[in-house]
């Protein structure tokens, strides 16, 4: 990572810190010729850069709520690209990964069966990615799943008491927190608890001739490992309660709602009204179960 004196550039909408393209190419070793924004939210912008060499990569900042770099400069596994951390300051983050050349899992039109068996081979290798792996979040026991609930019923009737949040009101927090300590849910946080991805779909699972990658490290946790395989299924359009427990369906939709939380409370509560809306969906569905 190269110091930290780097005079850095502000997203013209969002609170993030760029490179330009002169300090990417010292890094780089080649001038960069085109500059391509792939997607971008308040939290992280994602380009693809081409050299004049002909070489390609990914260029990625991100601002918050992200191990991504203690991941990769921990993690070993064939599961992964190349990457590497050139600016980290201030909750700021700026890393180059390998470009990878192959196709997504979400454009492959695999069968259903076909799926659940490359996500269940993709599981393996994550429980096997060697290292001391960061994690943003750990659910992996009952005690820590409680502790968790109860300081997101506390942050969501701050939000209902405050007025931010119109649709979710104080019956819907009370509802979120016996269904998040039902029985059935417990019983889902211990069963194989593990090191998990949190956002494996299928555009985040590249297929090559040599294996699998997966990318977006930002923000794994310790918990039941099924929840990847929910999170891969749903992402494809397929139903995920043929493949595993109904109580990690609800597992993944509170995590869902506590990530809406965090956003409305820290990260960007610009999007409250939306965050808002959002809630009460997923209430609804774990409601019907």
């Amino acid at each position: 990572m190269r110091p930290l004196e780097v005079k850095m550039h502000r997203h013209p909408h969002f609170d993030l810190l760029l490179h330009d393209d002169r300090e990417l190419a010292s890094y780089l070793q080649s001038d960069i010729v085109e500059r391509r924004t792939l997607h971008q939210w308040p939290l992280s912008c994602v380009q693809q850069l081409t050299m004049a060499d002909g070489r390609k990569a990914i260029y990625k900042v991100q601002f918050g709520p992200t191990v991504e770099s203690e991941f990769y400069a921990e993690a070993r596994s064939p599961l992964l690209p190349w990457a590497e951390t050139i600016y980290q300051s201030d909750g700021y983050v700026c890393m180059l990964f390998e470009f990878l050349e192959g196709p997504l899992l979400e454009k492959l039109d695999l069968p259903e069966e076909q799926v659940v068996q490359v996500g269940r081979a993709v599981m393996d290798q994550i429980a096997n990615i060697g290292g001391e792996l960061p994690h943003y979040l750990d659910v992996s026991t009952e005690s820590k799943w409680e502790e968790l609930i109860i300081a997101l019923a506390r942050d969501l009737r701050a939000l209902v008491d405050q007025r931010r949040f119109t649709i979710v009101d104080r019956p819907t927090v009370r509802a979120l927190e016996r269904w998040a300590l039902s029985e059935a849910i417990l019983s889902a946080i211990r069963t194989r608890p593990g090191y998990v991805h949190r956002d494996l779909g299928g555009d985040n699972l590249f297929v090559l001739p040599d294996g699998y990658r997966v990318i977006d490290w930002q923000r794994p946790i310790l918990g039941p490992t099924d929840l990847d395989l929910a999170s891969l299924l749903e992402s494809l359009g397929c139903d995920p309660l043929k493949h595993v427990d109904r109580g990690v369906i609800r597992v993944l939709c509170l995590l869902h709602v506590r990530w809406l939380t965090e956003c409305a409370t820290r990260w960007f509560p610009q999007g409250t009204k939306g965050y808002d809306q959002q809630i009460m969906g997923l209430a609804a569905l774990i409601d019907r179960g």
